[in-house]
């Protein structure tokens, strides 16, 4: 496995209404995590959001070496299942060498559980959970 350098990941909303889609982005490094969200249609409700967060520490660089070994394995998934009405989540890692390497999926994240736990270790405490990482775990079961 060659040195994964970055991890980009991309979501958007999917099937539904206009005033509620979106398209999202996680960036990371081994020193930093960013976040951008783009509304279709920008409303009260639905605003734009962008945070960066950059940090020396070594406990974020450990996970960011644990979501790089995580993400590797999901670009390398031998199965291409879909499900429809689902946005389209993209990961795209930059090695060391500037190659890159993307996978689309349409998935739920529930797919992707246990790499998303380790990024979102990796988000600011102050900050909203990235749309792109959410999974059934993030949702309140009692509605």
């Amino acid at each position: 496995m060659a040195d994964i350098f970055r991890i980009v990941i991309k979501g958007g909303s999917g099937y539904g209404p206009v005033d509620e889609a979106f398209s999202d982005k996680v960036t990371i490094d081994c020193d930093s995590i960013r976040y951008e969200y783009t509304p279709v249609v920008e409303s009260e409700i639905n605003m734009p959001r962008k945070w960066t967060y950059k940090t020396s520490s070594p406990i974020f660089q450990k996970l960011f070496r644990e979501a790089a070994a995580a993400v590797e394995v999901i670009l390398n998934w031998e199965e291409e299942p879909f499900v429809t009405d689902l946005g389209v989540t993209s990961f795209t890692v930059t090695y060391a060498d500037k190659t890159k390497a993307t996978r689309d999926f349409i998935l739920p994240g529930d797919d992707f559980k246990e790499c998303f736990a380790i990024i979102k270790q990796m988000v600011p405490g102050c900050e909203y959970t990235p749309a792109v990482l959410l999974t059934s775990d993030d949702y309140d079961e009692e509605g």
